[in-house]
């Protein structure tokens, strides 16, 4: 169930996770969302079947982008219209993310509270520092290290008592069209890797988890390799004219030895409203 876990943390509960390297969050804002002109409001309703009930499960997200395509807001609810989180991002003038804030209700806990800060060099422009708060108070920095040429290679990570918890090295492979992102420990233990597009607008780097796409460019298929369970995701879409999908399936399934998908299992669907 490993996938579908973490499509649904991502989902809900988009306040950092430890998984995460800490320069996730610039990486993933480089990317343009539409295939086509700017977003300018997206409603998504995500149906996430209970597999034992059949019943299905509502919530709703609607984002909001400027005049540049990029997302400025997203707001999630619950079936009966209640807020569940919200997140707001900022940029400056060249269009790059300087703020980003997350507002997630948790039970238990109430309202949680972060801001992710992005800070770049006043003389090259480059990237220099990312600070994490919970509630208004530090709880991780960030020390973002480039080469000569002005590209980031390296992220030293401090906790709120300015102690070195971990080390993020970035490695670019533009034969993969990939950025690679090998996170350790303070003692230089490997922790685990994450790649990136170098080209948001090729196809998307080779990852551990066996891929394939279809010809707009989107997920067809998943699956765990040399899982002795055979299991994996696939992906079923409808689009509009400027290829953007308005709907998306997803199934659970089997992916035999000679990548044939059998036992289908519908588990979770999004519709979208696009405005442009």
């Amino acid at each position: 169930m490993q996938l579908k876990h973490i499509l649904i943390t991502v989902l809900l509960f988009p306040l950092t996770l430890a998984s995460q390297p800490v320069i996730d969050v610039y990486f993933n804002s480089l990317a343009p969302e539409s295939k086509g002109p700017s977003f300018s409001k997206v409603e998504e309703v995500h149906e996430l079947l209970i597999p034992k009930s059949g019943t299905p499960s509502y919530f709703e997200i609607v984002k909001h982008y400027n005049s540049s395509g990029r997302i400025v807001s997203e707001k999630r609810y619950n079936k009966a219209g209640g807020i569940m989180g919200e997140s707001q991002w900022e940029y400056n003038a060249k269009g790059e993310l300087t703020k980003k804030t997350n507002r997630q209700f948790m039970n238990f806990k109430g309202w949680i509270n972060e801001q992710i800060i992005l800070t770049y060099n006043d003389t090259s422009g480059v990237l220099e520092e990312i600070s994490i708060l919970f509630d208004n108070q530090l709880k991780q920095r960030a020390q973002v290290i480039p080469d000569k040429d002005l590209k980031i290679t390296e992220v030293l990570v401090f906790n709120e008592k300015n102690v070195l918890t971990g080390k993020e090295r970035i490695v670019y492979l533009p034969q993969n069209n990939t950025i690679r992102v090998l996170s350790y420990k303070p003692n230089e233990q490997f922790i685990g890797a994450t790649t990136y597009p170098l080209d948001p607008k090729l196809p998307e780097p080779p990852s551990a988890i066996k891929r394939e796409f279809n010809s707009h460019g989107d997920i067809l298929l998943e699956a765990l390799p040399n899982s002795k369970m055979e299991q994996g995701y696939f992906y079923e879409y409808t689009y509009d004219s400027y290829g953007n999908w308005t709907e998306k399936l997803t199934y659970q399934c089997r992916v035999t030895k000679n990548n044939k998908v059998i036992n289908k299992k519908l588990e979770y669907k999004i519709t979208r409203n696009i405005t442009y």
